[in-house]
């Protein structure tokens, strides 16, 4: 239950921090989304709601929750986004590499660390796709590699 809270607490303070310490004439237009989401991983499928928060031009915090049957999934992770533009200078494909922190709050409240890396799609200026892969630092209570599908609205 304490790293349940903790990273509860942890998820709140970051998103708040990010809100309030970042000047909207420092914000990257249209980096930020928000939108539904399927996780594919430990023999289940989740649907749920994934986010992406751009920190500065390179890093964003991309919380997230998933409504499982073996319980509630949520958590965040910071990423390194590697911004690849066409020849008009629009953002096209943005891979991203970073860790995670997830809390299932099912029977045994598994708190765990991971690597994730995927990239997200931009469409139109207000529609995002993203794939990603997020796998365990740990696996001793059965946690697998996850895959994540969704679309973004994106502002």
């Amino acid at each position: 239950m304490k790293n349940y809270l903790i990273t509860l607490v942890t998820l709140v303070c970051s998103t708040a921090t990010l809100g309030m310490s970042t000047p909207a004439s420092a914000q990257v237009v249209n980096q930020s989304s928000i939108g539904p989401s399927i996780l594919l991983g430990n023999g289940q499928t989740a649907i749920g709601i994934d986010s992406k928060f751009g920190i500065s031009d390179n890093l964003s915090l991309r919380p997230f929750i998933y409504f499982a049957s073996s319980g509630t999934d949520f958590g965040t992770a910071i990423t390194y986004d590697f911004p690849l533009r066409n020849t008009e200078n629009n953002l096209v494909i943005t891979p991203f590499v970073g860790a995670s922190v997830d809390v299932n709050t099912g029977g045994n409240s598994i708190t765990t660390a991971g690597l994730v890396g995927g990239a997200d799609v931009d469409l139109s200026d207000s529609l995002r796709l993203k794939v990603s892969v997020i796998v365990p630092l740990s696996s001793d209570r059965g946690q697998t590699t996850g895959v994540t599908l969704g679309a973004g609205f994106r502002f």
